[in-house]
C-alpha cells in the first residue's frame, strides 16, 4: 500500500502562495470586467439623455411609445429623464397614503412631476396649469390618477421648498409655478386674462384690468421675459402673446 505523501512546510507555504495569487488574480480581472459594465452603463446613459432630448416631445404626446420606450430603458437597467419606469412605479395610493398625502406613492408621483418641470422649464417659463400636469403625468403611466393626486404630490413638493406651489387665477384656472419665482400682482392679473384662452394682446389687457398701456406693456413684457409670455408671430394685426403654460381646457 502507498503512503500517501505528506506536504512538508515549505510546500504548503508555496501551494498558500500560490492559492492567494490566484485570487488576487481573479479579483483584478472581476474590478476589470465591471469597470467595464460601468462604462457600459454610463454611455448608455448618456445615449438615452441625447435621444431623449430628441424625441422627447414625441414620446410625451404618444402614449404607445411612451410605454415602449419605458420598457427598453427598464429592460437595459437605466433612466430615461421623462419616462419613469411604469413597472416598478406604484400606480394607486393605499389608503393610508390617501388619509395622509403621503408615501411612496406621492414620493413618486412629486419626482414625476419634478421631472415634467425640469424639461417644461425653458418651454412655459416655469408656468404650466394644473390640468396640463396632470395630462402629462397620465400619458408616463399606464392607470390614471387623479387631479387632485397630482396636486397632493405638489404640496408636498411645495412643503418640501422644491416648486413654489399651486395658485388659483381670479379666472378660476389653477397653475403651478415650477420655479422659486414671486409672481407680482400685475403679473398674475395678466395671466388671469389670458387663461381663458391661452393668449392675449396689450388692447385686452387693458380692457380687462382698466390699467394704463404703460402698466399693461410693463407687465406682459415683465413675463415675456422670464419665458411666461411669447410673442405670436403668426398673428398679423397687431401684437399677441402667447402663453405655452397656460391650458384653457380646465
Amino acid at each position: 500500500m502507498r503512503r500517501k505523501k505528506i506536504m512538508g512546510l515549505w510546500e504548503i507555504e508555496k501551494q498558500m502562495e500560490m492559492d492567494a495569487a490566484y485570487k488576487k488574480k481573479r479579483v483584478e480581472l472581476m474590478l476589470k470586467e465591471l469597470e467595464h459594465m460601468l462604462q457600459t452603463i454610463s454611455e448608455l446613459r448618456e445615449k438615452a439623455d441625447v435621444f431623449e432630448q430628441t424625441y422627447g416631445e414625441v414620446i410625451e404626446v404618444s402614449p404607445e411609445y411612451s410605454e415602449k420606450a419605458a420598457t427598453i430603458a427598464h429592460e437595459l437597467g437605466i433612466t430615461m429623464p421623462g419616462i419613469p419606469f411604469s413597472q416598478d412605479m406604484k400606480e394607486k395610493p393605499g389608503l393610508m397614503e390617501r388619509l395622509t398625502g403621503r408615501g411612496r406613492f406621492y414620493d413618486e408621483l412629486g419626482l414625476q412631476i419634478l421631472d415634467i418641470a425640469k424639461r417644461r422649464r425653458e418651454a412655459t417659463g416655469g408656468i404650466m396649469t394644473l390640468a396640463e400636469i396632470v395630462l402629462i403625468v397620465n400619458k408616463q403611466r399606464r392607470s390614471s390618477v387623479s387631479q387632485v393626486d397630482v396636486a397632493k404630490a405638489i404640496q408636498n413638493l411645495a412643503n418640501a421648498k422644491l416648486v413654489p406651489g399651486i395658485r388659483k387665477l381670479p379666472s378660476g384656472i389653477r397653475i403651478v409655478e415650477l420655479v422659486p419665482r414671486e409672481l407680482t400682482n400685475d403679473q398674475v392679473a395678466v395671466l388671469s386674462v389670458a387663461s381663458r384662452t391661452g393668449f392675449t394682446t396689450l388692447e385686452e389687457v387693458i380692457t380687462q384690468t382698466n390699467w394704463t398701456q404703460e402698466r399693461a406693456d410693463a407687465a406682459l413684457k415683465s413675463l415675456e421675459s422670464v419665458g411666461a409670455a411669447k410673442i405670436d408671430k403668426s398673428f398679423v394685426h397687431g401684437k399677441r402673446y402667447f402663453f405655452p403654460g397656460l391650458n384653457p381646457a380646465e
